[in-house]
């Protein structure tokens, strides 16, 4: 006998006596001689072929989970690749009611609109009042209890370090919020000494003319909202009022309501960058554009309208104006366009207006882009309401 065999099940490993290997298994479990005759010799030659035919196993099972492993990744690339597929359609454009930061709600709080100027709290304290609004007496009361209770000596100093972002400027000043929505008849008409009711806007200029003359009114102030749908108001050619798709009823300026002569002041240093009479019914009469340089990097210009005549006398396009400066005063209705509640119409645009005018109302269409145009003024003005 010259051979050994290998058990493998059903196969044999044959090797002669030099060690050739001759029929090849898979199975590697023990080792028999067949005969004692070749001795060590046969031995030797029979475990080498075990240790190669186990390392051979072993490369195997690694080979094996190698390719497991590589057919699981490929499985997971193809299922994400197919999963990926399935949104490479272009998604369909947004409606005009996502623009970016624009509530699709009339009349949101302070705050809810893009401050496209960035305008911060801090900033918005160093600017001057634009019309200085009277004190509201219960709170002088408010003031004066707390220096009484905080044993505070300075007045001023105790006015100076309330937070009035945290209360609003209602409770510090003494106006009335207006609402020009319809949804109260009363606040369509001006109500003037004596009970007396008036429209807001005079048909004719003779009208507006003959009111000035005997024209009577309150001392109160009061204030009109920005984007406030005021379908009961605008009735002149001036709005498109019949054309129903063109109509223009959105306000996107505050006005600012105060008796005739009443001052108005500059919020920041600026430059004139437009000013004029605007006469047709229902516009702004005298008015003054300004550009204003809010910080290093921002800018915006600002629309000052319904002045009286003398507040565009001596001035002219180019000339600066300081912080705190008195731009012009409340003009009357013969000469704010025919408007019986005298008003500031307070206007602030991103871009500059080709002349000495803005769109102060808008459609509803044109809403949207209006209100990335023209700010909210509350960044301005503060809290209001």
């Amino acid at each position: 006998p010259s051979c050994i065999a290998v058990a493998s099940g059903r196969k044999r490993l044959q090797c002669n006596s030099a060690g050739r290997l001759l029929i090849g298994c898979t199975i590697t479990t023990r080792v028999e001689l067949v005969s004692a005759s070749g001795g060590n010799e046969l031995r030797r030659v029979a475990q080498m072929a075990l240790r190669m035919k186990v390392q051979k196993i072993r490369c195997n099972k690694i080979s094996m989970i190698i390719m497991l492993l590589l057919l699981v990744c490929a499985a997971y690339t193809s299922a994400a690749l197919s999963a990926d597929t399935k949104h490479v359609d272009p998604q369909p454009a947004p409606r005009s009611s996502s623009k970016v930061g624009v509530p699709q709600a009339t009349l949101q709080a302070f705050g809810a609109y893009p401050n496209l100027l960035n305008i911060t709290h801090e900033m918005r304290e160093n600017f001057h009042p634009v019309v200085k609004l009277p004190k509201r007496k219960k709170w002088k009361k408010w003031i004066q209890k707390r220096i009484t209770n905080n044993n505070t000596k300075d007045a001023d100093d105790s006015n100076k370090t309330c937070n009035k972002s945290q209360i609003g400027l209602m409770n510090i000043y003494d106006y009335i919020l207006k609402d020009y929505t319809g949804k109260n008849n009363n606040d369509n008409d001006v109500i003037l000494q004596g009970g007396k009711k008036v429209p807001q806007l005079l048909p004719t200029r003779e009208d507006a003319l003959e009111f000035a003359k005997t024209q009577k009114q309150s001392k109160l102030f009061d204030v009109g909202r920005y984007d406030e749908d005021r379908r009961g108001m605008y009735t002149s050619s001036l709005f498109d009022a019949k054309d129903e798709e063109k109509r223009r009823t959105i306000h996107v300026g505050i006005d600012v309501g105060g008796p005739v002569g009443v001052k108005i002041h500059s919020f920041v240093d600026g430059v004139i960058h437009s000013l004029g009479y605007n006469e047709a019914i229902g516009d702004y009469g005298h008015v003054i554009v300004v550009e204003h340089r809010i910080s290093a990097t921002s800018k915006c210009w600002v629309l000052y309208g319904h002045l009286d005549a003398n507040s565009i006398k001596g001035k002219h396009v180019g000339q600066k104006i300081k912080k705190g400066e008195v731009i012009g005063r409340i003009g009357s209705t013969s000469e704010n366009g025919g408007w019986t509640g005298t008003h500031l119409h307070f206007q602030v645009a991103m871009t500059p207006p080709q002349t000495h005018d803005m769109p102060g109302v808008v459609s509803l269409k044109d809403r949207e882009d209006a209100l990335l145009e023209y700010v909210d003024p509350r960044y301005v003005l503060g809290e209001l309401y």
